[in-house]
């Protein structure tokens, strides 16, 4: 019976081969010239010159197999490599493009239609105007509040039914309540006019889904590139 030894590594591999006859003959794990990862497939003598498939597997490796010519003597078999197939490497995926930016107006319809806002209140109105200041600015921190002092119709110190867009494309004060503090109120996208940047701010501890500011809020920093500084007062 010839033999034919296959040295894989790690020994715990399972080596198999595949004659085109139909048989399989299974290695068995032994040690062969001092070597411990060998693994000899014993052919029967019959065993005539034919093709046949190595296949090495283990688990947690990637597999191993090819085809090939085996051909056995007396004592002896040999497996000579042949047909090698090489697998194409599978291309990077995409990276995912960032999320487009929607358009002001959808933004505004999009925290209207949660039902979480009553337009027909004055505290609904200004709540609203935030969430809808929070999500914009989300997409573009150049959108803001416009501060409100003293006894201008104001909540939470901050207009209650406008927004302010401080620079960009369309940058100016919106109105996003059409008829506010009223049955018939309902949401919009109406620029008003191109607004004081002195009023501007967004607040310190503002963040999406939550709306948090302080009795006297500190105002942040206008961005850098937004429209310089006029004297014009609201």
């Amino acid at each position: 019976m010839a033999e034919l030894v296959i040295y894989a590594t790690p020994p715990e591999a399972e080596v198999s081969l595949y004659l085109d006859d139909g048989r399989l003959i299974v290695g068995v794990s032994q040690s062969v010239n001092g070597r411990g990862d060998a693994h000899v497939l014993a052919l029967p003598p019959e065993v005539a010159a034919q093709g046949s498939t190595l296949s090495i597997v283990c688990v947690g490796y990637q597999p191993f197999g090819n085809r090939g010519i085996v051909s056995t003597d007396e004592d002896a078999a040999i497996f000579i490599l042949d047909d090698v197939h090489l697998t194409p490497v599978e291309a990077a995926p995409s990276p995912t493009p960032p999320p487009v930016p929607q358009e002001p107006a959808a933004v505004i319809q999009a925290v209207y239609d949660t039902g979480d806002h009553d337009l027909s209140t004055h505290d609904g109105c200004g709540r609203f105007t935030e969430a809808c200041c929070t999500a914009l600015h989300a997409q573009d921190p150049m959108w803001g509040h416009i501060r409100k002092t003293g006894g201008q119709n104001q909540y939470n110190g901050h207009a209650v039914d406008a927004v302010y867009l401080l620079a960009g494309s369309g940058a100016g004060v919106y109105d996003i309540i059409h008829d506010s503090v009223s049955p018939n109120a309902s949401p919009q996208c109406l620029w008003k006019d191109a607004g004081d940047p002195e009023l501007w701010y967004y607040p310190t501890g503002h963040t999406v889904g939550a709306y948090a500011m302080v009795q006297s809020p500190r105002l942040v920093e206008a961005p850098r590139g937004a429209a310089p500084k006029r004297s014009k007062s609201r």
